[in-house]
């Protein structure tokens, strides 16, 4: 006999009942004198949960409720319907040691799938897509970028056709493809407060890739230009801006489906875990954009060590607001870097900062780049994989 109480099919009030059975069948009496027979096959019996309130439902839809769930786990033990996910659940309920093992478990699968499926699966879906969706994803974006932060260039009209076509008949062939995009140079001026700017270089999913003034100002030899130009075509090519675009999107539809509702996860701390999770695709996309410029560097002859030193110096001048930086401007030498030099990216920044950074450490480039300094020295256009152990 198992004690409960009876909610009749379309009513909400309830009556206290009792459940008999024996030999195959069941018996309900509720006060009133109302009796329900019939066969055990015809209740269905809700998953166990804990020690929630059990649900059987009979043949008329009407619903006995009960908290005896060692009763009815005894009494259907020849009927169990937790079977599956749900008595699997039930089952971690009783083992709190296999309960403990199962979200290590489930912590160690979502921390995998978010580190290196999720990349996989974006990378994978992005360069599946036409390049149609390049151009749909650039839209408007650099008249926008002109309407709320960029100006329009300072520099010498001269100078910037000579960049362009330079950029034009040299580094743009060292990518061949069918699908390769319609490389496109911008000027633009990107002012920071009254007197100063900022050196930058971006490119747009459609191939428009946008240097800054200062950028110029700053590089003193071609490569620097060059390298860095390849750094962007790199992001271009390997359409990190899709993937963005896929992965930034998975992580709301996975953080939504968990917690429903959103737009309170910031107080929560969630969407810092987010930003997070993006800071490390982001950085792995600059390391990809890296890698990208250091091999079509070798074959244009182009020094790796000018990717360290401009971006040294670009941070430098952010720092220092340019005011150390004004005195040395050569621009568009085509003399080699001083690689002697003392290079700032030795500095070794594996602080908390490193990790909210959406490029990679100092030394992570440092590294890269002395690599395939390796093999320009040795004259090499391809730097074999031994020179990377």
């Amino acid at each position: 006999m198992i004690d409960g109480k009876l909610y009749l099919a379309g009513r909400s009030d309830f009556s206290p009942a009792k459940l008999y059975l024996q030999a195959g069948g069941f018996q309900l009496h509720a006060e009133g004198n109302h009796t329900v027979t019939g066969s055990i096959d015809q209740l269905r019996v809700a998953n166990r949960l804990g020690n929630i309130a059990r649900k059987i439902t009979l043949p008329d839809g009407s619903v006995f409720e009960t908290k005896d769930n060692d009763a009815v786990d005894t009494a259907f033990a020849n009927n169990n319907q937790s079977s599956g996910f749900m008595g699997f659940v039930h089952m971690l309920e009783r083992n709190m040691a296999l309960a403990i093992f199962s979200i290590f478990i489930t912590a160690g699968v979502l921390f995998a799938s978010f580190k290196w499926g999720l990349p996989a699966a974006s990378h994978v879906v992005a360069h599946a897509l036409p390049a149609s969706a390049n151009q749909a994803l650039s839209g408007n974006v650099l008249a926008f970028l002109d309407k709320y932060f960029l100006d329009e260039s300072q520099l010498d009209e001269q100078q910037q056709e000579k960049i362009r076509q330079h950029f034009i008949d040299r580094i743009v062939p060292l990518y061949l493809a069918e699908d390769a995009p319609e490389f496109k140079l911008h000027f633009r001026l990107w002012p920071l407060g009254e007197d100063g700017s900022i050196p930058n270089a971006l490119a747009l999913p459609s191939g428009d890739i946008v240097v800054t003034d200062r950028f110029i100002e700053l590089a003193q030899y071609q490569d620097e230009i060059d390298i860095v130009l390849l750094h962007e075509m790199g992001h271009v090519v390997e359409r990190h801006s899709l993937q963005q675009v896929i992965e930034g999107s998975a992580i709301i539809i996975v953080v939504s489906m968990a917690f429903g509702d959103v737009s309170w996860l910031a107080d929560m701390g969630v969407g810092v875990g987010s930003f997070f999770i993006s800071s490390f695709y982001s950085r792995s996309h600059e390391t990809e954009a890296d890698q990208f410029a250091y091999e079509h560097s070798l074959h244009a002859g182009i020094n790796p060590a000018s990717l360290g030193l401009i971006l040294t110096r670009m941070e430098q001048d952010m720092l220092f607001d340019g005011s150390d930086s004004s005195s040395d401007k050569t621009n568009n030498k085509k003399s080699k870097p001083d690689t002697e030099a003392t290079d700032p990216n030795e500095a070794n920044d594996e602080s908390l900062s490193g990790y909210f950074s959406t490029h990679p450490s100092s030394a992570e480039r440092t590294a890269m780049g002395k690599r395939f300094q390796t093999c320009f020295e040795q004259g090499l256009t391809v730097c074999p994989e031994t020179n990377f152990k």
